[in-house]
């Protein structure tokens, strides 16, 4: 992260600190969110769309049988996460509470964008995982704290290469940027 920050003030980038308090509940609201969305769009356009009717069948089944077909282990696992917050007695506790929670986090970006144009994070917490290196699905998800907060405030943002760990392994950083339409090259970042 220094080399990336050094790279941006060598290139003109006045660097500053910037508060984004709500980020730390960007991980949690994005597996609600997400999820439910996906799980929403394909119950509404996917399963019964391929699903083949026969007289005498139940649809019901025959949706179910077509929903699973394609779709590895972990979309099964998310489709199914989303589906479970948007059940009634789930959706207020959990959807429309992280939708709230979402709000928060995007007028936390509009704030910072205030101050700066760009705000520089890790991508990972960690290195990336070796070639073949086995992770559970909880170390993947926990993987993407620092790339999930610019997708729910609806803001764009890059990767670049940020070096190298100890072991060899590379180390990225990410960059988001206020979406402004015709904005000049950023030049303060945080």
């Amino acid at each position: 992260m220094r080399a990336a920050a050094d790279a941006l003030t060598a290139a003109g980038a006045e660097l500053r600190e910037v508060s984004l308090p709500h980020t730390r509940y960007a991980l949690p609201t994005y597996y609600l969110v997400a999820p439910a969305e996906a799980s929403s769009n394909l119950a509404a356009t996917t399963a019964c769309a391929t699903a083949t009717r026969r007289p005498g069948r139940a649809t019901s089944a025959s949706c179910t049988r077509a929903a699973g077909r394609g779709f590895r282990p972990e979309v099964k696992r998310r489709i199914m996460i989303g589906t479970y917050a948007l059940r009634a007695g789930y959706y207020d506790a959990y959807y429309k509470k992280a939708q709230q929670v979402r709000a928060l986090i995007k007028r936390d970006f509009d704030r910072a964008f205030e101050e700066v144009d760009v705000l520089l994070t890790p991508t990972t917490p960690s290195p990336a995982f070796a070639i073949g290196e086995k992770a559970t699905p909880i170390d993947m998800y926990l993987a993407d704290v620092f790339t999930l907060a610019c997708n729910l405030a609806g803001i764009p943002g890059w990767w670049c290469r940020g070096g190298q760990s100890r072991g060899g392994l590379p180390l990225g950083a990410s960059c988001w940027q206020a979406a402004r339409r015709g904005d000049p090259v950023p030049r303060r970042a945080a």
